[in-house]
């Protein structure tokens, strides 16, 4: 008997694009509120009617990926939306489909299987904060405490 393949939790870049895809699809109610081109619109519609899921995932789910965001670094980068796809991956034990780096990474950092849609597939990294003038290193974006540079975003 074939394996199943996981649901694919899909995020709002996929709506936009018309690259076809096959299997069983969700979504958190997030990704249905930031449609509003009339095309993706559409595009959602139809799926429904095909049997995609709509539904929220758990606080428990959400606590779980903004502490991955967090471990990633990618916590100051990524939305609400984001954060409702993955927590909607782990609750369902699906992939996630985007071409959102931030949330490619984050998913990543939890083991959920990721497939990019025109992107080649990201790579997990860690991020860390370094002030642009004096190069220290700080927990996160804004201002320097020492010299009052810009902090930036750098690859671990």
């Amino acid at each position: 008997m074939p394996e199943k393949t996981p649901v694919k939790i899909l995020d709002s870049s996929f709506f936009f694009l018309d690259i076809p895809m096959d299997g069983e699809f969700a979504i958190p109610h997030a990704v249905e509120e930031e449609l509003k081109d009339i095309r993706a619109k559409s595009k959602l519609e139809a799926l429904k009617a095909q049997g995609l899921i709509v539904c929220e995932p758990s606080e428990e789910s959400r606590k779980k990926a903004v502490e991955a965001s967090e471990k990633s670094g990618d916590i100051q980068v990524i939305s609400s939306t984001d954060t409702d796809v993955i927590a909607l991956a782990l609750e369902l034990g699906g992939s996630v489909v985007t071409d959102d780096f931030a949330l490619s990474n984050t998913a990543q950092t939890l083991g959920l299987k990721v497939y990019p849609l025109q992107m080649r597939a990201a790579k997990k990294r860690r991020w860390k904060y370094r002030c642009t003038g004096c190069r220290k290193l700080h927990d996160s974006l804004g201002e320097c405490d020492v010299c009052g540079a810009l902090i930036k975003r750098m690859y671990k």
